[in-house]
């Protein structure tokens, strides 16, 4: 599974190992695998899935795509347990334009519950598409400093390592992270202010992001955390990214900082029209704790409906261009070609 991605600071996700014991409240990746995964004792007891004992605690290998009792496929199947997809690995290879890809943004792959053997198998996947950037996130950077130990981590100028720090009293994990590779820090959530001059080692790039969604509880960025954030990082030339989203929108105002070091700079996208929820002809309805959910008003005309009752629904992970179904896309395309 390699998907365009909605995330800001990636063009591609890429998930050859999902799940994470972490149990973090605030983690979207668990919420959408406990929505997409059946019946787990079911998917268990199918025969597709082989469980394996680790160091960690248990984990689960597929060797090919499951599908349920119907033939339906499920992403997953065993909910946000540890699952290496192993017949996911050739997927960076088989795309030749070269892209950023955001190594396993539903699981996390340095997890206590990984085995260091699939970790490698992920590391040597990349290596055979060199076309790539990859970008590797973690809440335990702990295993970056061990796999630098023994020799396996690899130091390839396209390879980016990062850590999740959400509040000051995570700020150490950025010193696990080997000094001699590409270094970010993901504060997201941010829930609380963070002096970055405070931690042991430098990083190359800084990216921030809000709570999101909606519940009781959740944690509301202040601007003077935002500030501070930006100050070091124009005081230390350090690009920062500011993720989009109406919390951050609500606090530090519609020009949100995008920066991106050099090299890892988004793909152009494939025509200069606005994405869908820019485009005036864009329809949006509110989905309590979803957020918003879009339809294109004019998409029935590319789908050869009678009439705009059937507003065609708009896929989230047209964030930065619109739909291949686009009548505006369409239109846009015949006029280059003349």
């Amino acid at each position: 599974m390699m998907n365009k991605s909605a995330i800001d600071w990636c063009d591609f996700t890429w998930n050859p190992v999902t799940g994470c014991p972490k149990g973090c409240h605030y983690c979207y990746a668990r919420r959408q695998a406990r929505r997409f995964c059946g019946d787990v004792r079911l998917n268990l007891a199918s025969g597709q899935i082989t469980t394996v004992t680790t160091l960690g605690g248990r984990a689960h290998i597929l060797e090919q795509p499951f599908k349920n009792e119907v033939g339906k496929p499920v992403l997953f199947p065993v909910a946000f347990g540890t699952t290496f997809h192993r017949y996911r690995l050739a997927m960076p290879a088989q795309k030749k334009k070269p892209a950023s890809i955001f190594v396993c943004s539903m699981g996390d792959l340095f997890a206590p519950t990984v085995p260091t053997r699939w970790i490698v198998d992920v590391f040597d996947a990349c290596e055979a598409a060199p076309q790539h950037k990859y970008m590797f996130l973690t809440k335990y950077p702990e295993r970056y400093k061990a796999l630098e130990q023994v020799a396996l981590l690899p130091h390839g100028s396209n390879f980016w390592y990062g850590t999740t720090v959400t509040r000051l009293a995570e700020l150490d994990r950025i010193a696990s992270i080997p000094p001699a590779a590409h270094r970010f820090v993901s504060i997201e959530p941010i829930m609380g202010e963070i002096d970055l001059g405070m931690a042991l080692e430098p990083v190359d790039w800084i990216i921030v992001g809000a709570e999101t969604g909606n519940w009781p509880g959740k944690a509301r960025p202040y601007k003077e955390w935002l500030d501070a954030l930006v100050g070091f990082a124009r005081r230390n030339s350090v690009p920062i990214l500011l993720k989009d989203s109406e919390e951050l929108r609500d606090v530090w105002g519609d020009n949100l900082i995008q920066e991106f070091p050099k090299g890892l700079e988004p793909m152009p996208t494939d025509n200069a029209l606005p994405h869908c929820r820019q485009c005036e002809h864009a329809s949006s309805i509110k989905q309590g704790k979803r957020g918003m959910a879009y339809a294109c008003e004019i998409g029935w005309e590319a789908e050869g409906y009678d009439d705009r009752t059937e507003a065609r629904h708009i896929p989230g992970r047209y964030t930065r261009s619109s739909p291949p179904w686009c009548p505006r896309r369409k239109k846009s395309s015949v006029n280059e070609q003349r």
